[in-house]
């Protein structure tokens, strides 16, 4: 995107250019002491994406475990840059981003690792394993 002094809030960087900024809006039915983005979200996805296939729906319900988020002022820098932005909770926050010419560039707010199980694995997890062997 060529900013360079990109930086995370993450890091208590002293960056003007902070791409992950803390979360503005905690969920309301957190635990006490949880991180403010903490349970489950219902997420729209955008339709004809990858993440959309992978789920087979445009509506999904997925766990969060953060304090952080993209910093929404650089959204149109990210598309800009050839990321498409593909999920969004109900407040309309980025939630998920893909790198459409690349053979899986997935990145996603929520975890998908907190809902995989052996019995069964989380469908993101899936795609990306089959992906790194082809």
């Amino acid at each position: 995107m060529g900013i360079a002094d990109a930086d995370s809030a993450e890091h208590a960087t002293s960056s003007q250019s902070l791409i992950i900024a803390p979360v503005t809006c905690p969920v309301s039915d957190r635990r006490d002491g949880a991180p403010k983005l903490s349970g489950a979200c219902k997420l729209r996805i955008k339709p004809g994406c990858r993440l959309a296939a992978i789920y087979g729906a445009c509506e999904i319900e997925e766990e969060y475990f953060c304090n952080f988020e993209v910093n929404p002022a650089y959204r149109e820098r990210f598309e800009m840059a050839g990321l498409s932005l593909i999920a969004f909770d109900d407040r309309g926050e980025l939630r998920a981003v893909e790198l459409p010419v690349h053979r899986f560039f997935i990145a996603t707010l929520y975890q998908p690792q907190l809902s995989s199980t052996d019995e069964r694995p989380h469908p993101v997890i899936v795609e990306f394993v089959a992906a790194a062997s082809r």
